[in-house]
């Protein structure tokens, strides 16, 4: 499917397509779209998502036009947070497993990001205009359909590509350094959910507390509204008093908590006074984010204005088809359409205040409020170590050193010198480029223009011009024969060798004039990346040819 064809609604957003290789009926497609979201709760239950929980539904009109074969969807809008991005790729991994008849095609606002993510090692032909429908998850793997199956310059329909990947997947299936690149990437989970997480002491009012309890992942939410306020806002968040609040621990994301942290009351905020405490500023701005949700929320979701612009395009689309209103048919399409539009097309205002609402008339609610209560007072209560959130420079330099350095570093951890580096230079001008960037020379097509070399010959002349450069010697005479003619022969000897003297000095200043003209080089560029800050043009070349900057600049010592 093209990236024009997905109609992203939001910015950021992923959308996935399940294709299956078995010929379901109706009713066998809504049980495999259960036991999907089944498996995805199971994965994902101590998971906070940043925007959109990932789900899966059955499409309210099924998409014809585009020769787009049956399949259940999903649309994740995962915001700034593109952590979110890569746990659902490991969750269509795992999913695959259990249900091995799953061709599933995933794509954002950026077209195919398991081919970004392993860019370095993608044959030479793709490309985002060469891919389009090549790219799928089937049987735990990326595939891949290469041009050996369908030209580049073909156009491949779903179906086909479906279908090849079902008959001829060890063909398309993606190659090994592809594969490694984005488990990789995915490799950690689900460790990695822990570790992603941060648990904070906060006093708020035992009715929020208790909400985020029962389901820790409305804290997004909560933040999210609270760092979207502005000054017309302060309405919503009057009269807030600390002292009604309780110390209660509260699950964040390390994204969401920093982002939490760092967002600064708007203008026109006014509170009573507070004193200088994590606790207690965190909890202002969590009461501050759940009284705007809750205030924005529309009581019938089903009469808001997007619910009213979907209805009318179904209308238009011929999703009742000739049912009447009121039939059962009808009916059965208008329910259908309710539950697509609850999940995924809902005002997110909407959406979570009708959770909280469900959740406050709960039975567990009220229990627990008094289990909280009881916690607060215990005193027990302990903050997780903020450290992270601190972070060394050479942390970060390492960090992208590791994820956008060069992967080969100098062969046989070469000294580097300004030879080298004039060398290695010289080398990267020689290479081609166009708008993707530079591109190696193929040495491969170069092998077939032979070049006779004479290596004893070379050899000589290097052993005799190193020894005119380090001992300034001059050529031995001695073994030309002596003419009859003493006086010729003497002029002629004097000659020779004031031209030999001339030729051994003009060598040997010609050598160290390259060793100066190298070294002034390398302190142009040693001077342009101590001007240049943290990153700059001359670090990003002397990185594309295996240097450091960290290895040319020394901070105790210029020299």
């Amino acid at each position: 499917m093209s990236k024009t064809q997905i109609n992203l609604k939001y910015e950021d957003t992923l959308q996935c397509l399940f294709f299956s290789t078995k010929n379901y009926s109706n009713i066998e497609w809504q049980e495999l779209c259960d036991s999907i979201n089944q498996t995805i709760t199971s994965l994902s239950h101590e998971y906070i998502w940043h925007r959109d929980e990932f789900t899966v539904v059955l499409p309210v009109n099924t998409d014809e036009k585009n020769d787009i074969p049956k399949h259940l969807v999903s649309v994740t809008c995962f915001g700034d947070n593109i952590e979110d991005e890569w746990f659902i790729v490991y969750i269509l991994l795992e999913i695959t497993k259990k249900h091995n008849d799953l061709i599933i095609q995933i794509e954002d606002n950026d077209g195919h990001f398991l081919l970004i993510e392993a860019a370095d090692y993608l044959p030479s032909w793709a490309n985002p205009d060469s891919s389009e429908n090549r790219v799928f998850i089937y049987d735990q793997y990326v595939h891949l359909i290469p041009p050996s199956l369908v030209p580049v310059d073909s156009t491949l329909k779903v179906n086909e590509a479906l279908s090849l990947v079902a008959k001829k997947s060890e063909q398309t299936k993606a190659s090994l350094e592809i594969q490694q690149a984005i488990f990789k990437k995915i490799g950690n989970y689900p460790e990695k959910i822990k570790d992603n997480c941060h648990k904070a002491i906060i006093k708020l009012p035992l009715d929020i507390a208790a909400v985020l309890t029962l389901k820790p992942s409305l804290i997004a939410p909560l933040v999210s509204a609270y760092s979207s306020l502005d000054s017309l806002d302060a309405k919503f968040c009057k009269d807030i008093d600390s002292n009604d609040c309780y110390d209660v621990e509260v699950k964040f994301t390390k994204f969401l908590y920093a982002m939490l942290l760092h967002t600064r009351f708007p203008n026109g905020f006014r509170f009573k006074s507070i004193a200088n405490d994590n606790k207690i500023i965190l909890g202002l701005k969590l009461i501050c984010g759940y009284r705007s949700i809750m205030a924005k929320s529309s009581s019938d979701i089903f009469s808001t204005p997007e619910f009213t612009t979907f209805f009318n395009s179904l209308v238009r689309n011929g999703y009742f088809k000739d049912n009447l209103e009121g039939s059962i048919e009808h009916t059965r399409l208008l329910a259908n359409a309710k539950s697509y539009f609850f999940k995924m097309e809902c005002p997110v205002s909407t959406y979570v205040s009708r959770i909280i609402n469900d959740l406050k008339l709960s039975k567990k609610f009220n229990n627990t409020v008094e289990l909280l209560k009881d916690k607060s007072n215990s005193g027990l209560l302990e903050n997780d170590n903020d450290s992270w959130l601190n972070i060394h420079p050479d942390q970060l330099n390492s960090y992208l050193n590791n994820h956008y350095g060069k992967k080969h570093q100098l062969k046989n951890n070469d000294p580097i010198t300004p030879h080298i580096i004039n060398s290695e230079l010289t080398n990267f001008l020689k290479e081609t480029s166009d708008y993707e960037g530079v591109e190696k020379i193929n040495e491969d097509n170069l092998q077939g223009d032979t070049i006779e070399f004479d290596s004893e010959n070379f050899v000589n002349c290097l052993e005799k011009m190193l020894n005119i450069i380090s001992n300034n010697d001059v050529f031995d005479m001695s073994d030309q024969s002596d003419s009859d003619d003493g006086d010729s022969s003497s002029e002629a000897n004097v000659i020779n060798s004031d031209q030999d003297k001339e030729l051994s000095s003009k060598l040997k200043t010609d050598y160290l004039s390259c060793q100066n003209d190298e070294k002034a080089v390398l302190n142009n560029f040693i001077l342009s990346m101590k001007q240049e800050g943290l990153s700059g043009p001359v670090s990003n070349v002397f990185r594309t040819i295996g240097i450091d900057k960290s290895d040319l600049l020394d901070s105790d010592d210029d020299a």
